[in-house]
This record gives structure tokens, sequence and C-alpha cells, in this order.
């Protein structure tokens, strides 16, 4: 069996254990919610919040920083990204599109979720508190890259940032089960049906 199959395998039984937390997600019918975006490429996730149709959408997003923002990649980049804790950054940037839309690295997906008032709330205090420092390091076009507050690993990137994040807001996302893109698309795609299929509350 190949790793890929294992890790859907894995997927198809593990990640159905991370249910919602009933109280945040879905949203109770006629209650006020937000609208955010996950997007995926080839190695990046970032969570968007959409604004008015005029105005840019802002996106977080975390990363490696010598990785990013110092240019020091290649094969030793990636063994030293994965297998040893470094410095990371959270980006916080205002886009006319989202990263699945504008990425350079696709294939892509794009997914978009309702999530309650309180969840929005949860969400945006977890990605708040993983900045560091509120002086950006630098600034990129419409970017700024704060320092985080936790290092960079394997068992903590952009998947496990993000999914943390959405679990947050109450989705259905197992922060271990986002390990791979792989893994975690799957569970996104499982949350999406279940928002779907939702039916509201009598």
């Amino acid at each position: 069996m190949t790793v890929a199959r294992l890790w859907i395998v894995l997927g198809l039984l593990l990640c159905g254990c991370a249910g919602p937390v009933p109280e945040l997600w879905p949203p109770e019918k006629g209650a006020p919610t937000h609208t955010i975006v996950v997007s995926l490429d080839t190695w990046h996730a970032m969570i968007a919040f959409p604004q008015e149709a005029t105005q840019p959408v802002e996106e977080w997003g975390y990363a490696e920083q010598a990785w990013y923002l110092e240019g020091r990649q290649g094969i030793g980049g990636v063994l030293r990204a994965l297998f040893w804790p470094t410095p990371a950054v959270v980006e916080v940037g205002l886009h006319d599109h989202v990263w699945a839309e504008r990425t350079p690295q696709p294939p892509s997906d794009r997914f978009t979720f309702r999530v309650s008032e309180e969840g929005y709330r949860r969400l945006r205090r977890y990605l708040q508190a993983s900045i560091a420092s509120p002086e950006p390091i630098v600034t990129v076009g419409t970017s700024r890259f704060y320092p985080a507050t936790r290092s960079y690993h394997l068992l903590h990137q952009c998947h496990q940032y993000s999914a943390r994040a959405l679990r947050e807001a109450g989705l259905p996302i197992s922060t271990f089960w986002a390990l791979t893109r792989g893994s975690f698309a799957m569970q996104l795609r499982r949350a999406a049906r279940m928002e779907t299929e939702a039916k509201p509350a009598p």
C-alpha cells in the first residue's frame, strides 16, 4: 500500500472522530453568521475573511520564517523546517482574491463555510493570539508578517495552524489529522458536505 493510500484509509477511519461543536457549528437557523474561506494549494493553507464587494479580502496564514522571508530553501530548508523547531511567522494580508485563486502553486481548492457569531469570535481570538508581537517583521506588498508565538515543525505547520483555528470555530476538524494537505482537504470536504446537508433547527 502506498503512503498516499495509507493516509486516505486512516483519514476515512479516523477523521470522523472529529465532530462539530454543537453550540458553535453549524449556526442555528436565523442566527447571525460570518463567511470564512479556506484555501489550499500544493503546499500551503490560508484562512480568509471576505468583506464587502468593494473591500479587499483579509487573509491569514502561517509559515516558516527562514523559508518564506529569508530564502533559505532547498533540501536543507525542507529538512530544517520539518524536523527542527524553527521561528515561524503569521501572515496577515489584504487581497482582491483569496489564495486559492492567485496561488503560483496549483492545484488549489477553495472551501467556504458559515460560522456562528461565537465561533467567529473564537476563531479571531485564536488567530490574534498566534501573533507574538504587534510589530511586523516585514511588509511585502499588501501582506504583513508577524513573529508567531509557536515554532514551525512537522507537527505544527500551516495545515495544523489552520485546522486548530477552524476547530476553535466549531468545525469538525481534527488537528492531528491535518498533517498533510490530503488529510486536511479530506476533512474540509467532509465538513462542507455536513454544512450542505445540515437541516435547520425546528
